[in-house]
């Protein structure tokens, strides 16, 4: 029988964010015949978040550029080299540096780091670390072809090196809605605890579109540092009454159904699952012109563009859809065509799967 490969995937720890996601999603559906996966967190975590089946490495390293940041280094490298892992899989910026430090020096065959962002938080640090650990690795996977781009450009990496894999997406957890009458509720998913999601700039387009359009119901799915800010913003703009701060949710498809448009106004984005849970639960998506989102929406025919950092624009598209109901059905009808077509978890997870074959 063929020895399983041995696949350790190292991330900072797991949250219900986009990427933590994913990399859950894969682990649990890696055909266990062939693979052994197991998970190490840097970072303390929500361990209720562990993929089932998947043994869990919980350490707690708080710095790196520190001697127990080193030390994690060579108590990461002893373990790949005692286990024989043939992958090494990193995701964010200091389980980048770990991970592949360690899987460098303890000849790990398989290195790949994930690219799912356009890199917007890297410190100066971070960055200088990233350069010299970027060559230590044998390949790179992106998100997407923008994302793919910026990093090629911007860290001057081989584009024969990252191949892009778009996310996989749970077809069946996300029924169609058919939303056949007028448009009453309006909503963005996202965490509130970091600024470039731009939940103000939702908020404050909402309020330039609920002068003319009271009936709406403004939803704001997500929650995090800067709640209390963004409710002062809602009460501020006129718009408290009308706008419901659902916080964090267990199921978000199932309140996705009561939605015929989603948001997505970031002012940086790798490749957004929230976009795709949009498009297949019958929400037409707005996204901003950014990162990995003229990807997913092609704008007019699944959905609508419009610039970063511009309100006004924001306004104008979510009154379209409000005033122009065959429209929003129209792309809506579009865009879960679309979607059921170009993204499934088979699909990412046969890229994977081919991408562990060849490099492990």
């Amino acid at each position: 029988m063929t020895q399983k490969k041995k696949i350790l995937y190292v991330i900072d720890g797991l949250a219900r964010g986009g990427t933590e996601l994913q990399l859950t999603g894969l682990i649990e559906r890696l055909d266990r015949s062939r693979f052994a996966p197991h998970l190490l967190t840097i970072r303390p975590t929500d361990t209720t978040l562990n993929p089932s089946g998947c043994p869990h490495l919980g350490w707690d390293v708080p710095r790196l550029v520190a001697p127990g940041g080193v030390a994690a280094v060579r108590r990461l490298a002893r373990l790949l080299k005692a286990e024989k892992f043939s992958v090494v899989q990193t995701f964010f910026q200091d389980a980048t540096i770990l991970g592949g430090a360690a899987a460098r020096w303890a000849g790990t065959p398989g290195r790949l780091a994930c690219f799912r962002d356009l890199g917007f938080w890297r410190t100066k640090r971070q960055e200088w670390l990233l350069r010299r650990i970027y060559p230590m690795m044998t390949g790179f996977l992106a998100n997407a072809e923008t994302v793919k781009s910026h990093f090629c450009e911007h860290d001057g990496l081989d584009p024969g090196q990252v191949e892009v894999i778009y996310n996989g997406i749970d077809l069946p957890r996300l029924p169609w809605v058919e939303h056949a009458g007028p448009t009453s509720d309006i909503g963005i998913v996202g965490n509130l605890n970091r600024r470039v999601k731009r939940t103000d700039l939702f908020l404050e387009a909402a309020g330039r579109v609920a002068r003319e359009h009271p009936e709406i119901t403004w939803h704001v799915v997500g929650d995090g540092q800067y709640r209390a800010e963004y409710e002062q913003l809602a009460r501020s703009l006129g718009i408290a009454d009308r706008t419901v701060f659902a916080g964090r949710l267990e199921q978000v498809p199932d309140y996705l159904a009561k939605l015929q448009v989603g948001v997505l106004c970031s002012d940086s984005e790798g490749f957004s699952n929230a976009l795709l849970e949009y498009m297949l639960r019958g929400c037409v998506p707005v996204a901003t012109r950014v990162g990995g989102n003229p990807e997913a929406v092609r704008d007019g025919h699944t959905g609508l563009l419009t610039p970063a950092g511009d309100g006004e624009a924001l306004a104008i598209a979510l009154r379209r859809l409000v005033e122009d109901v065959p429209l929003r059905r129209r792309l809506a009808d579009a865009a879960r065509r679309e979607t059921e077509t170009r993204f499934s978890w088979e699909s990412c997870l046969r890229a994977h799967e081919a991408v562990y074959d060849r490099i492990g």
